[in-house]
């Protein structure tokens, strides 16, 4: 791979690995260093890593760095649960499609962080089963029913949000 193909993959993966990296750490600041910790690391091995396998390799590669860096500052006290802060592609979105996105939001940082991640991973980076497997290193058919888990989960919280609303909604 050249340097400008890098650029070009710099450009295009970034702001995903980034979400991603918000998601795991909950940090700005954090997922920040890791971004470039790690497209440092993939810039060094560039040349080794299949071209099909780009984007599994930089973000098994951020997840693992990510997960090093909570290791070291004891994650659990350190955690915060704000996907509010989450950048997104589109920048003008309809009040509704605002509100929708934002009740999401809310619902993913209810679940449990693997949870989130899977569903991250699914839906907002397009990954299929077999890259989210690579990307976590498991196998698919844990990936199945982690992802079954997680989805059936985020569906009941967003339920039980839009009742609460349509209950505020009728008191006023």
């Amino acid at each position: 791979m050249n340097n400008n193909k890098f650029e070009v993959l710099l450009q295009n993966e970034s702001k995903k690995l980034y979400n991603y990296l918000l998601k795991i750490l909950r940090n700005k600041e954090d997922a920040e260093d890791i971004l470039q910790e790690t497209f440092i690391a993939f810039h060094k091995k560039m040349n080794s890593v299949k071209e099909s396998s780009y984007k599994s390799y930089l973000f098994r590669t951020a997840y693992h760095k990510a997960l090093n860096l909570i290791k070291k500052r004891n994650a659990k006290n350190k955690l915060v649960t704000n996907y509010q802060e989450m950048e997104h592609f589109e920048d003008k979105q309809s009040k509704n499609n605002q509100q929708q996105k934002e009740l999401i939001k809310d619902a993913l940082s209810q679940l449990k962080p693997e949870e989130a991640l899977l569903i991250e991973l699914q839906f907002y980076q397009k990954m299929n089963y077999k890259q989210i497997a690579e990307t976590l290193e498991t196998t698919q058919s844990a990936v199945d029913s982690k992802l079954v888990r997680a989805k059936k989960k985020l569906i009941k919280i967003i339920n039980e949000q839009k009742k609460m609303q349509e209950n505020n909604l009728s008191i006023v």
